[in-house]
């Protein structure tokens, strides 16, 4: 592992206990889609900076989210890769595998029954033991991508460095 692997593997060994458990836990909620871990991690007062137009906040809201992705892709696997604390112990930044086949309407995409993989960061705020806050990056493009909505086959900066250059 290089020079920021071991930095980050140190960081992770560094994490406070209570911190790693409500990281584990919050993303439990979305395998298990259980209100009782809902109500154990998220924060009544939870917002979620990222969730769709009408969805509340709460576990209620988290959790709604978590069944909405569940009905829209089967096989569904939400696999945290790395978990940093900041310095200031009220936050996390979490790594997540998530894979699944496309099999239910998303984001008014009917399904295709393709599989994807792809990655997302997720950086939350914890208070009084739960998150109460999240913020998230997802690669939906990548997504969309792998299941047939859009075209595959696109330009990189590879392909526009050797164009100008012809």
């Amino acid at each position: 592992m290089g020079k920021w692997g071991n930095i980050i593997e140190d960081m992770m060994a560094q994490m406070p206990e209570d911190l790693r458990t409500v990281a584990l836990g919050v993303a439990e909620i979305f395998t298990n889609m259980d209100i009782e871990t809902a109500r154990k991690y998220i924060h009544p007062d939870f917002v979620d900076h990222e969730a769709s137009e009408g969805v509340g906040g709460g576990p209620e809201g988290y959790l709604a989210t978590a069944k909405y992705m569940n009905q829209a892709f089967s096989d569904a696997s939400w696999k945290p890769q790395k978990i940093v604390a900041s310095a200031d112990g009220q936050h996390y930044t979490m790594a997540i595998k998530f894979s699944g086949v496309h099999t239910g309407e998303f984001m008014g995409i009917p399904a295709t029954g393709k599989p994807f993989e792809i990655h997302h960061l997720h950086l939350f705020r914890v208070e009084d033991g739960k998150a109460i806050e999240h913020w998230g990056g997802r690669d939906e493009l990548g997504l969309l991508r792998q299941i047939g909505v859009l075209n595959s086959e696109y330009p990189t900066p590879a392909d526009a460095g050797q164009a100008a250059f012809a």
